[in-house]
């Protein structure tokens, strides 16, 4: 078989791995969890190699599941913490009167019809942002809505149940047999390849490592630091505001004006008492300049510290890669970005490191 033959072959079977990805995304999508799972707990695993009971090593199937264990203490715990904040935040809610709504948007409303009228922003003369929002907090808590609602909710629920079942019986595996992925990958690996291919894979694997524990870090940063900011303004749910905000900053760029929107949704909501004529705007701003001096330390402390420890990349680069997910996939892609920028990095390092350019873009590129 010519060399060129076997080009082409490999190029139609890169296609099909690709095609086979795609048409089975919603397994593939839990198996590069348990893979992420199994990278976080990797140093855990590390440690627990080095454990001897009775001068013998700790039996692989116990050391997977002390690692599940850890992951149900953590997100276990997340959801304590979480879990009975918003359950609570949903009895309230579901005892708010639409007449106490509207009487305390009263005010703000007013504004906005003069504002409206002043600069002649509507050609309805007969304009009411008062009965607008009525209307929409009538859809809202419909029947039909909330019927909806309670059906999208349980059939999420089995969804869940299923993702949790599948991420945690593959991760429990890839726990045990450390070397599965790997020697999955050198099995259909070129012979003059593997010293290549394991190369990609321990840089890859060093490297998320330190990416996922970073975040990890961050989140329980950005938590704290939102959910005590709040709390000595005398924020009610700070704590509910922090947990959410910690988790929604994933997202990048995105994640913290999502948290702020919620902070500020949550706060309003369980203080319809106040008087909108005086109060509102010192107490919006409150929320805004905790989530603003968050995203700060975020942007100048939190993030280059993860980056530069695990991508080693310009902050404008990282910038562009993420807009350009976002572009391709959306809130998803923000999330993935990262972690797949740099992984491409490591591979564009080891296997095509004869250009100039790849070699200059990839030249922070460590072990």
């Amino acid at each position: 078989m010519s060399q060129r033959t076997k080009t082409i072959l490999g190029w139609v079977g890169v296609a099909l791995l690709f095609l086979l990805i795609y048409l089975a995304w919603s397994i593939v999508k839990y198996i590069l969890i348990a893979i992420v799972f199994s990278i976080i707990l990797n140093p855990l695993m590390r440690l627990l190699d080095k454990v001897r009971i009775f001068k013998k090593p700790i039996h692989n199937n116990i050391k997977a599941f002390v690692g599940i264990l850890a992951l149900f203490v953590i997100f276990g715990g997340i959801i304590s913490i979480f879990a009975p904040r918003v359950l609570s935040e949903f009895k309230y809610i579901s005892n708010i009167k639409l007449e106490d709504i509207n009487e305390s948007l009263e005010y703000p409303l007013q504004m906005v019809d003069e504002f409206v009228f002043k600069y002649n922003l509507s050609t309805d003369e007969d304009f009411s942002s008062k009965e607008y929002v009525e209307k929409e907090l009538v859809d809202l808590v419909g029947a039909g809505r909330v019927t909806r609602v309670f059906s999208n909710l349980a059939e999420g629920i089995g969804n869940v149940f299923i993702a949790v079942f599948a991420i945690i019986f593959i991760t429990f595996f890839f726990l045990r047999e450390r070397d599965l992925v790997a020697d999955s990958v050198i099995s259909i690996t070129p012979d003059h390849m593997i010293p290549q291919v394991k190369n990609v894979m321990r840089k890859t694997r060093n490297s998320l490592s330190r990416y996922f524990i970073g975040v990890l870090i961050q989140i329980t940063l950005v938590a704290t630091v939102v959910g005590t900011g709040l709390a000595l303004f005398g924020i009610e749910n700070a704590l509910l505001i922090g947990v959410f905000a910690g988790i929604i900053n994933i997202i990048p760029y995105l994640g913290p004006t999502l948290g702020a929107i919620f902070g500020i949704f949550v706060a309003l909501t369980t203080n319809l008492d106040i008087d909108y004529s005086t109060m509102l705007v010192p107490f919006i701003m409150k929320i805004v300049s905790v989530f603003a001096i968050v995203q700060m330390m975020d942007n100048f402390i939190f993030q280059p510290f993860i980056y530069s420890n695990s991508v080693n990349a310009h902050p404008l680069e990282i910038f562009l890669v993420i807009m350009i997910a976002a572009s391709i996939a959306g809130i998803t892609g923000m999330i993935v970005a990262v972690p797949t920028y740099a992984f491409l990095r490591i591979v564009l390092r080891e296997f095509f490191s004869e250009f100039k350019a790849i070699r200059e873009i990839t030249k922070k590129v460590g072990d």
